[in-house]
């Protein structure tokens, strides 16, 4: 320590006497380097650099230099370091360096300082350059600044570097070790460790640049379609069912991705998410045949043995389904899979319920119907007590005999008649029996057919039955409408609804549809409470975010049924879709009103106001809220306070904002008691605003005139008051005048400019004919006055008639007399009594 003390003194002495020299010293090559640190005692400093030589060097030989660190405590690192020859320049080399500085509670800036003993010319680098007392030294390392810089244990340190990181000139890698003896660290500077995580910046995949193309426009339909195209492929879980998952939040009604998604679930063996996803698809597209057939082909893959479970979704498909036009695979598919499990009573029974709905296919269900009943015996697909009671019906007309002969009712053997029904059947009886139950069913069918007649048209008329996101052409839309009429005319609640949810899968993003629907089911005298509360989540949460007129309907119809907290949420998501819209705003501060919070209102007013982007907005607003002030919450001088002061903001434009300034007049005269020169201080002040036009000063001129007259009893201020309004209705006249004397100077100059043109055009026809052969006198043909006298009183004067009368009608009620009488009509309307009962204030 003494040998290290002499050294550090002897150094800082060199310093002060400025005999650094500006070249490195050579260091001893039997000697590895020693780096003295000042610094606090947990400080370890490691350096690595690698320089690439030229070919023709060997790569053995190295020179080797000593340098020496000074801080507070000293500690020897070995610094490895590979140079090149000494004639070789720095753009000649490729180096990769490391440094790396750990602090326990650095207080001091540390010193550092570089030894010399021998000059020899500059080979080795420092580890920092803003503390290098060296001027123009070539730097081999990166220097790295103390705050960067975090701090370690002292614990024992080695770390190796890995071959990507130090490539050599011909592409050969090197591992270079650096050893970090230990350090001692102070018991009471002890801190926890951190190290410094360098994020790697991924490269862009193929899946995020789909993804940025659904993120840049969601409502780009085929950008979704390759982002689904792509995961399914990829067949990675957790990308599939997250494309998967925002797809269908944003178009719930494309079954075939619902089949795609449950077949993807499927395919990694995930039965679980695969029949979640079934039942999702089947909630948000319900009369989707196809899914449901896709669905049941499932379950009977899957759980075979759980015969009530397969039956149980079948009844639940038709009962949702079962109306559609195309539901026949669905019927077929129900009925097959009965006959498989030998219940042929049940086959009967869907056959019966089949061949009364109106399909598409209700010809050929009838024929299968026919097979169907032809093939098996009356016993094996009737229940008992129908058998028995067709039997019976047969008999009446019939009897068997022993011999099996057919006998009249009079022939039957005495005390044989209870037993003719447990005995067998004879093939003429069985033939007989099977005709009376095709007979039966044939009837029904005939009915159907009937009104599926009716609807055929219509039917013919849906080109597209499914969703999509291009529009419908227009015939097909008026298709719709003109089905749901026919079916309303025929009353059948539950095929409306049917048809309802049909057209709403084609005709999703039509708002006319959804709207229809909804006063359809308003208008019955039945609780369909569930049903609207489905509909309006589908069409304001899915289909149509930002329409108004549906979420306002949605939420007159939470606040009907006593959920007012629902209906206040509704308006608040829509008015942050749908922002600056007054018709929102209204409905929003009046729902708060009728939930009587009164200080929420004034909250939500205030709120408008000071957000409001258009002085029409904010005029509105205030107006209905200086109503509300002064008639709801009695706080009249605060309402006069609010208005004053928006007028004050807007003094410049108030051309365009008069209603302020009547709803401020109104509020001054409903003050009571009544300050009479404070009224008359507001008239004046608005007389006064340059920004108020002529006409409106003629209005509230004329107005001041009658409060004055009506309740002062100053002659003076009514004098003052009528030479005001008739000073104004003379500045108007004169207005007039001058305007309708530049309409007649420009018609004039018009004329003027008519005249000598056609003059021009005359001169010009004259001389044509003058030079041409075939000379026509001018009293033979009339051919000037014919051609330029008609042309300028019909084409050219009468060109610019309009312009007159456009003016003199713009003019022509102005005079004084008729606008005394229209602003008397005015103003006779508007209840400004000072009796506090309020008014609409004329406007």
């Amino acid at each position: 320590m003494a040998d290290q003390d002499e050294t550090v003194l002897k150094n800082e002495k060199s310093k002060e006497n400025g005999k650094m020299n500006d070249s490195v010293p050579e260091l001893d090559d039997t000697e590895p380097p020693k780096v003295i640190i000042t610094a606090p005692p947990t400080m370890a400093i490691k350096m690595i650099s690698n320089k690439l030589q030229k070919p023709s060097e060997e790569s053995d030989n190295k020179d080797s230099d000593d340098c020496q660190i000074i801080l507070p405590k000293t500690e020897i690192i070995d610094i490895t370091d590979d140079i090149c020859d000494k004639n070789e320049t720095l753009e000649e080399t490729n180096e990769i360096s490391e440094v790396e500085v750990n602090f326990d509670d650095i207080k001091d800036t540390p010193t550092i300082k570089a030894l010399k003993e021998e000059p020899k010319e500059p080979e080795t680098e420092v580890i920092s350059e803003d503390e290098m007392p060296v001027d123009n030294m070539p730097v081999d390392t990166e220097a790295v600044s103390e705050d960067e810089l975090p701090p370690t244990t002292l614990a024992d340190q080695t770390e190796i570097v890995s071959d990507e990181e130090l490539p050599s000139e011909n592409g050969a890698t090197k591992t270079k070790r650096c050893q970090i003896p230990e350090e001692k660290e102070d018991e009471n500077e002890s801190q926890p460790v951190k190290k410094i995580k360098t994020e790697e910046v991924k490269p862009i995949t193929e899946l995020d640049k789909f993804w940025q193309a659904v993120k840049d426009d969601p409502s780009d339909f085929a950008g979704w379609t390759y982002l689904l195209q792509y995961v399914d492929q990829e067949n990675n879980v957790e990308n599939a069912r997250e494309a998967y998952n925002k797809f269908l939040e944003l178009y719930p009604y494309c079954y075939g991705y619902w089949r795609k998604f449950a077949d993807f679930e499927k395919r990694n063996n995930n039965k679980e998410e695969c029949e979640e996803v079934f039942q999702r698809g089947l909630i948000a597209i319900p009369l989707s045949v196809d899914l449901w057939i896709h669905y049941m082909t499932y379950l009977k893959t899957q759980h075979s043995d759980d015969v009530d479970r397969i039956r149980g979704k079948f009844e639940k498909g038709l009962e949702t389904c079962g109306l559609e036009y195309r539901s026949d695979r669905l019927w077929d598919h129900y009925i097959k899979w009965e006959i498989e499990q030998n219940k042929l009573v049940n086959a009967f029974n869907i056959y019966s319920r089949l061949l009364a709905t109106q399909t598409l296919g209700y010809l050929q269900h009838f024929e299968n119907f026919k097979e169907f009943v032809n093939k098996n015996a009356p016993d094996k697909i009737l229940s008992a007590k129908e058998y028995l009671e067709l039997r019976q019906q047969v008999a009446e007309r019939v009897r068997l005999s022993g011999n099996g002969e057919l006998l009249t009712d009079d022939s039957a053997p005495p005390g044989e008649e209870e037993n003719t029904f447990l005995s067998d059947v004879s093939e003429k009886e069985l033939s007989l029996l099977k005709e009376t139950i095709i007979e039966s069913k044939q009837k029904i069918n005939k009915e159907t057919g009937k009104e599926i007649a009716k609807r055929q048209t219509f039917e013919e008329g849906i080109k597209r039955p499914y969703f999509h996101v291009k529009p419908l052409e227009k015939c097909q839309i008026e298709n719709w409408k003109n089905y749901i009429a026919l079916e309303k005319e025929a009353g059948d609640h539950q095929r409306i609804v049917v048809l309802y949810e049909r057209c709403l899968i084609p005709c999703a993003l039509y708002e006319d549809f959804w709207l229809s629907y909804l006063d359809y089911l308003e208008s019955l005298d039945f609780d369909v409470s569930d049903l609207l509360k489905s509909l309006y989540v589908r069409a304001c949460l899915v289909h149509h975010r930002k329409s108004p007129e549906l979420h306002l309907k949605w939420s007159a119809f939470e606040e009907s049924k006593g959920n007012l907290d629902k209906a206040a949420e509704i308006l608040k998501n829509l008015d942050e879709a749908v922002p600056h819209m007054l018709q929102i705003i209204y409905r929003r501060i009046n729902l708060e009103k009728r939930r009587d919070q009164l200080d929420r209102v004034c909250e939500l007013y205030e709120h408008y106001i000071n957000t409001s982007h258009t002085k029409f907005l904010t005029s509105n607003i205030a107006i209905k809220y200086a109503r509300f002030l002064w008639k709801c919450a009695n706080k009249i001088d605060k309402a006069i306070e609010l208005i004053a002061e928006i007028i004050n903001k807007d003094k410049d434009n108030m051309q365009d904002n008069a209603r302020l300034l009547l709803q401020l007049v109104e509020l001054k005269m409903s003050v009571k008691p009544l300050n009479e020169k404070s009224v008359i201080q507001i008239f004046d002040e608005i007389l006064s605003m340059s920004s108020v036009n002529l006409e409106q000063k003629i209005l509230f001129s004329q107005r001041k005139l009658e409060f004055i007259e009506d309740y002062t009893c100053d002659y003076t201020s009514l004098r003052k008051a009528t030479n005001e309004f008739k000073s104004y209705t003379e500045l108007l006249a004169k207005e007039k005048k001058k305007a309708l004397a530049a309409v007649e100077e420009e018609k004039s100059r018009i004329e003027k400019e008519m005249k000598v043109k056609q003059a021009q055009e005359i001169a010009a026809s004259s001389n044509s004919q003058t030079v041409t052969t075939n000379y026509q006198p001018y009293n033979s043909t009339g051919y000037y006055p014919q051609q330029y006298t008609t042309g300028y009183n019909q084409t050219a004067y009468q060109q610019y008639t309009p312009t007159g009368q456009d003016y003199s009608y713009q003019y022509q009620n102005w005079s004084y007399p008729q606008a005394t009488t229209n602003y008397n009509q005015t103003w006779g309307s508007y209840n400004y009594g000072g009796t506090g009962s309020g008014g609409s204030g004329g406007y």
